[in-house]
């Protein structure tokens, strides 16, 4: 996979943290306003999502995983309560799911 910078990524390989900076890179080319905070456990809420963007209405919230990452049952539970939200958008991500992020972003 060719990542947003032009270098190969291996998948399965790839860090949270670069991941992040992936997406809010391409995030930041289309628009997006992102808030993240680098630890939910000890700033806000234990599971927060890592992505809080918004953008001319639009809201997402997006966690995002390794490949094989696992989700916390809090983190399960925020998203849920998350998706009530009618104008709220709430995604998982992985870096496998690169289209969809992109697509979702445009």
């Amino acid at each position: 996979m060719e990542n947003l910078f032009g270098k190969d990524v291996n998948r399965d390989l790839e860090l949270e943290a670069d991941f992040q900076e992936r997406v809010t890179t391409h995030a930041k080319l289309k628009g997006w306003k992102i808030y993240s905070v680098p630890d939910s456990r000890r700033v806000t809420l234990a599971g927060w999502p890592d992505l809080t963007m918004f953008r001319n209405g639009q809201l997402i919230f997006a966690e995002l995983k390794r490949e094989k990452g696992r989700v916390s049952q809090a983190q399960k539970i925020i998203m849920a309560e998350l998706a009530l939200i009618p104008c709220a958008k709430v995604y998982l991500w992985r870096p496998s799911n690169w289209d969809d992020i992109v697509l979702a972003l445009k």
